[in-house]
């Protein structure tokens, strides 16, 4: 995914070329049962939106893809 800035523009969970689901099955395999983070760097787009939009994007895409 194209981006302007390394640090502050960085895409959704979903939108990039990291295969999220393997990552994820490597994690399972491996007997991780815990907490998954999801942190969004984005100044030119996801934190100029509203929070409750964010969140449930965020919360769709986690269902999808981990």
């Amino acid at each position: 995914m194209p981006t302007t800035d390394p640090l502050d523009d960085r895409g959704m969970m979903g939108d990039g070329v990291i295969d999220l689901p393997l990552i994820g099955s490597w994690m399972e395999a491996a007997g991780y049962r815990g907490f998954h983070e999801v942190e969004i760097f984005s100044a030119r787009n996801w934190w100029k939106r509203e929070p409750g939009d964010v969140l449930g994007v965020m919360k769709q895409r986690h269902q999808e893809y981990c």
